[in-house]
C-alpha cells in the first residue's frame, strides 16, 4: 500500500494496476472539518474502503465535547491500464476550504 497526498493544486502519480493506495487527512466533525472526494472514471480506479481512528479516543466521554478529532484514510485500488482524476475537496463547515487534483496514471508493470 502507498500513501498518496495533494502536494500543490495538482498532482500526477503513476501506480500499478493491482496497487492500493491511501490518501489520509484529518476529520473533525463537531468542528465542521472534513473532506470529500471524486473519481472522474471508477472502472479503472475505486474507493474500496474508508478506515478511521480518533486522535485522543480516551477523551471520548459522554458530556465531553470536540473529542471526535480523527486521522481517515481512503483506501483506493487501481483496476485497470488507463488515467483518472481524484478530486479531493477539504470542507469546513460544509464549504469547500481547498480542493486539489490527484492525476492517477494507472500501468501494468
Amino acid at each position: 500500500m502507498r500513501s498518496i497526498e495533494c502536494s500543490d493544486s495538482e498532482s500526477i502519480i503513476e501506480v500499478s494496476v493491482g496497487e492500493t493506495l491511501c490518501y489520509r487527512f484529518v476529520r473533525h466533525e463537531s468542528v465542521g472539518i472534513d473532506a470529500e472526494v471524486h473519481i472522474d472514471d471508477t472502472s479503472i480506479v475505486r474507493l474500496e474502503k474508508t478506515d478511521s481512528k480518533y486522535l485522543y479516543p480516551e477523551r471520548l466521554k459522554r458530556g465531553w465535547t470536540g473529542a471526535d478529532e480523527e486521522t481517515v484514510c481512503w483506501y483506493f485500488k487501481a483496476l485497470k491500464e488507463g488515467a483518472t482524476r481524484l478530486i479531493v475537496r477539504n470542507l469546513f463547515r460544509g464549504e469547500v476550504e481547498k480542493e486539489c487534483t490527484i492525476e492517477l496514471i494507472v500501468k501494468k508493470y
